[in-house]
This record gives structure tokens, sequence and C-alpha cells, in this order.
């Protein structure tokens, strides 16, 4: 009887990565508080700075433009902040191949601003104070002003712009918070209780900002 063909054997394949691309410029305060499954990738620089919280599964992705996040900014579970970071096709204002001098500006947000769950940033400024609230979305070139609030699911096309205390509600529609206008108290009270909330995160989200320095 023959003896059987000697195999030949088979160098082990290479599991592809699926790590997401490390930003080339990462700027993150010590006092900045990113939770493990938080995801920050792209091409451009992040800055995140002090006191900032970024929730489990939020995006933030340098993909076409530079992101900053100003001081105590917190990003709930699933939203994604961004030029570009929300995909090609997302609600079909979200995707790439805006103006360029939109995707050149990238994204900043001010102090203290709040992006709820699943919310789409890809604004050019958000003014401190702001809520983008849950399932929202801020198309690229966008400026909203300081102590806006953009309620849930709304829709803010592509270089717009929203003075402060525009409430932006419904089918876009919009008024302006009068009371928060003429009410620097109220404003200050608002700071301190978004400053509290930040403290519960502290106490509640394990950091993994270390894995950052």
């Amino acid at each position: 009887m023959a003896d059987p063909p000697t195999r030949r054997p088979t160098a082990p394949t290479k599991r592809a990565s699926t790590a997401l691309p490390r930003p080339v410029s990462l700027a993150i305060d010590p006092s900045a508080i990113i939770a493990q499954h938080a995801t920050l990738t792209g091409a451009h620089p992040i800055t995140v700075g002090p006191l900032a919280v970024l929730h489990p599964y939020c995006k933030v992705a340098s993909t076409a433009a530079p992101v900053v996040l100003g001081q105590g900014c917190v990003v709930f579970e699933r939203a994604v902040v961004g030029v570009g970071a929300a995909g090609a096709g997302a609600g079909g204002l979200m995707g790439l191949g805006r103006r360029e001098e939109g995707r050149a500006s990238g994204v900043m947000l001010g102090r203290n601003v709040v992006v709820e769950t699943g919310a789409v940033v890809e604004a050019a400024e958000v003014g401190e104070g702001t809520v983008v609230e849950a399932g929202a979305r801020l198309g690229v070139g966008a400026v909203v002003g300081k102590f806006c609030t953009i309620t849930a699911a709304t829709v803010i096309p592509p270089n717009s712009h929203l003075p402060d205390y525009t409430v932006v509600y419904g089918v876009s529609e919009r008024r302006v918070d009068t009371t928060m206008q003429a009410r620097p108290d109220l404003r200050e009270t608002k700071m301190l209780m978004h400053g509290k909330q930040i403290d519960v995160f502290r106490k509640l989200i394990p950091n993994n900002v270390a894995k950052y320095q």
C-alpha cells in the first residue's frame, strides 16, 4: 500500500486588526473622564478639555477635520462628534462631501456643552451651555450660539446659524429662551448643576484617560 501524501503545514493566517486608527495628535487634559469603550479616532488632532466626560460607546472622530471639546463637555452613549464621523449616508445631511470651508473648520464644542445619547454633531461651533438632545443632528459648518437647546431628533442643516438662547423644536421651529437670556442667575445655576453632574460621573464612570496619556 502506498504511503499517504505528505501535507505541508500551512502558515497561520493573521487576522486583520479591527481597531480604529488613533488620531495623529491627542491633547487630553488629565482631569477629563474617558470611559473604557469610548472611541477617539481620525487623521486630525483631537483636543479634550478639563473635566470633559466621554461616556461608553460615544465616538469622537477627526476623520475630516480637527475636533475640540471644551471644558466640561459631556458626550453621552452612542453620540458622535466630528465631521464625517457618522458616515457618508447618515441622515442625508451629515455625510462627507460638504463645502470645503465647513470641512476645514472642524468641530469645536464650547464650555459645558452636552451632547445626549445618539446625537450627531458635525457643526463648526457649538456655544457654551448648549444642549443637543437625544438623536438630534447638527450639520457640517453650522454655528450654534450659547445656551441653545436643540430638542430631541431635530435636524439642523449644514451651514446654519443659530443665535444665542435659541430653542429648536418640531420641524425646524425656533424660539428664543427669553427667560434664560434675561436671567444671569439662571445661567449660573445651570452651570453649577452641570458641575455637580460631572462630579457624579467622576464617581460612577471608571476612567480610562491614562490610556491616552
